[in-house]
């Protein structure tokens, strides 16, 4: 039954970790009964063709696992127009499109709007967010409408190799992870000496219209700074599996409460981060800044709040079993 096995291997990796076992247990006796039916019909064993053949027909591993979400969500308005299948990937893509947008906007609209000579207003900033919506949903919804044509053309064959732990070595998202964490860390090391990296073209303005940093600005530098080096080493114990996981996620969660305070601290000294002899521009760095922050502080929180929920689940696990 490998062929079993790597399908529910790939199930599994898209399920809520709290539930996977009881999940997973689940569709294996569900799948087995109906392979079990099918050799008794036949009096022999099943093929290889056989078995890829049923668990074809019994769904495609992203959608099944799309049924056992949660909160088994869809978005509707009269009719449901993305289900419950794709709606957990629907709701990813949207947010870190809306969330690109946002970065995007931060630093385009003010610039816009004084290239062009008018106001930043709630229209301008909320349109790109709204087509952003509109099209991400429009993508999705017909996904979901063909999703019978689409998603159900593969192969249970050529599903990935059955991993002896799915624990054990790097994975894609722990690679990405700490790529990103690495690239990020250089590239606000660097900002300093380099400021062309944080400001592009517009680095070259500096000198003609020169901004003075809070004087507490080196101190939440260095802070931050040393908080994504702390993230860093985390993520290459992680990479390679040098700690367990539970211990790994809560020294995740340690550090994700001490950036929290870093930018709590730093929304305190809001507005004032930067000065200038020209008004305007210190008004449009501070807004600039202060909204990157703020994105920032919710990416974090929203962040600190999963790990946070999903180790209240698994808190049982964690307390040493009562001796009897």
């Amino acid at each position: 039954m490998n062929l079993l096995n790597r399908y529910l291997q790939a199930v599994a990796k898209c399920l809520p970790s709290a539930r996977r076992d009881d999940i997973i247990a689940e569709l294996r006796a569900n799948i087995l009964s109906q392979m079990e039916d099918r050799e008794h019909e036949l009096g022999r064993p099943l093929t290889e063709d056989e078995q890829a053949d049923i668990l074809r027909r019994y769904g495609n591993p992203t959608i099944i696992a799309g049924r056992y979400s949660e909160h088994n969500l869809g978005l509707a308005f009269g009719r449901q127009l993305i289900g419950p299948e794709l709606f957990p990937i629907y709701k990813t893509v949207l947010i870190i499109n809306l969330l690109i947008t946002v970065v995007v906007l931060a630093g385009v609209v003010p610039i816009v709007a004084r290239a062009i000579g008018g106001a930043i207003t709630l229209t301008r900033v909320l349109m790109p967010l709204a087509v952003q919506f509109g099209i991400v949903t429009l993508i999705f919804v017909i996904l979901d409408q063909n999703k019978g044509r689409l998603l159900d053309k593969w192969d249970p064959r050529r599903l990935p190799a059955l991993k002896a732990n799915p624990e054990d070595g790097p994975n894609a998202q722990d690679i990405f992870t700490f790529i990103a964490g690495a690239v990020g860390t250089l590239w606000l090391a660097l900002t300093p000496r380099w400021p062309y990296l944080l400001l592009g073209p517009g680095a070259l303005y500096l000198q003609a219209i020169p901004l003075k940093l809070m004087p507490q600005w080196i101190e939440f530098y260095w802070a931050i700074v040393a908080l994504l080096c702390a993230q860093l080493v985390l993520g290459f114990f992680r990479l390679f599996r040098l700690l367990p996981r539970r211990q790994a996620r809560i020294m995740d969660l340690t550090l994700k409460g001490v950036g929290l305070c870093i930018g709590l601290l730093l929304l305190l000294k809001a507005p004032n981060y930067v000065s200038s002899q020209y008004q305007e521009v210190a008004v449009w760095a501070n807004l600039s800044f202060l909204a990157c922050l703020i994105l920032a502080l919710a990416i974090n929180l929203w962040g600190t709040g999963r790990l946070l929920l999903s180790l209240w689940r698994e808190r049982d696990q964690m307390v040493p079993a009562r001796q009897h």
